[in-house]
């Protein structure tokens, strides 16, 4: 019986894997969060909208404290209206709601405001990221340029 649970699992993940990778796509960034921060990750987006969609993914960040280099997790959220970006983030040591916009889901130029949560105060204050997404072109990650 536990073989043949296995089975369908393996065999329903390989059906809608094509489906999540058809709207997935790398993430590679960086930040300035009161320090200088490079960030790579997966993004995946919510919706079949192509103006109105939600994207979520995790990332790794990479920075330097105190003389030794640090790579800290982060989840990601935001909310793409036509053009308009709105998001958040969580890591370790801070929580940071961003605005910004989104070129074709291609590129997100987006600041904010990181809210230090750890007693280590290592990211804090104003904050602003240049972030690019990489998925294949027939990719249903981003959006369709429309001509008149």
């Amino acid at each position: 019986m536990k073989n043949y649970f296995v089975l369908a699992f393996f065999l329903s993940t390989i059906t809608s894997s094509a489906q999540i990778l058809d709207k997935t796509a790398v993430n590679l960034a960086y930040r300035y969060t009161g320090r200088n921060v490079l960030q790579a990750g997966l993004e995946f987006r919510l919706g079949d909208s192509s103006y109105k969609s939600v994207t979520i993914g995790p990332s790794l960040l990479y920075t330097r404290i105190h003389q030794t280099n640090k790579f800290l997790p982060e989840a990601n959220v935001y909310y793409a209206n036509n053009g308009q970006l709105y998001g958040a983030s969580i890591n370790p040591y801070a929580i940071e709601p961003r605005i910004g916009i989104s070129l074709f889901h291609t590129l997100f130029l987006n600041t904010g405001y990181a809210f230090p949560i750890h007693k280590e105060k290592y990211f804090k204050g104003i904050t602003f990221g240049i972030q690019l997404n990489i998925a294949p072109n027939h990719s249903k990650f981003y959006n369709k340029m429309k001509v008149m």
